[in-house]
């Protein structure tokens, strides 16, 4: 196994812990929100729940790209769509950075997935050249 196909498994890897934190971080927005509704104005329950959403958005592409990812990594004829996920992934991350930006949160856990997507992706690029040679 040459080192990128193992830096893409390590990636893939690494993605699905970032996706469980992204699938719990936006089931805890759903939840939490709905508790806060007497407390906080309408306005501050529809943003957290729309973070909640992309959160899970992001989990749900995690998923899936770490999967094609890890399943890539050992048969890189298998990686299909995997890069073009991999940068839909980033964009939804950036997307939940900016709404968790406006909600005025440090949105570091969106910046992760951005981080690892794009990585997946260069990745994923990578191997697919070695496979060319």
């Amino acid at each position: 196994m040459s080192p990128n196909r193992k830096y893409l498994k390590i990636v893939s890897l690494l993605q699905v812990v970032i996706a469980l934190a992204a699938l719990v971080f936006g089931i805890i927005a759903f939840t939490g929100m709905n508790s806060a509704e007497g407390d906080t104005g309408v306005l501050v329950v529809l943003s957290a729940s729309v973070d909640g959403v992309l959160y899970l958005l992001c989990a749900a592409l995690s998923f899936i790209t770490a999967f094609m990812g890890i399943q890539g990594a050992n048969r890189p004829s298998a990686l299909g769509s995997h890069r073009a996920l991999s940068v839909l992934t980033a964009l939804a991350g950036i997307v939940t950075c900016i709404i968790g930006g406006l909600n005025q949160e440090i949105p570091i856990l969106g910046a992760i997935v951005v981080l690892f997507g794009l990585a997946a992706a260069v990745f994923d690029t990578l191997v697919r050249k070695e496979l060319d040679r």
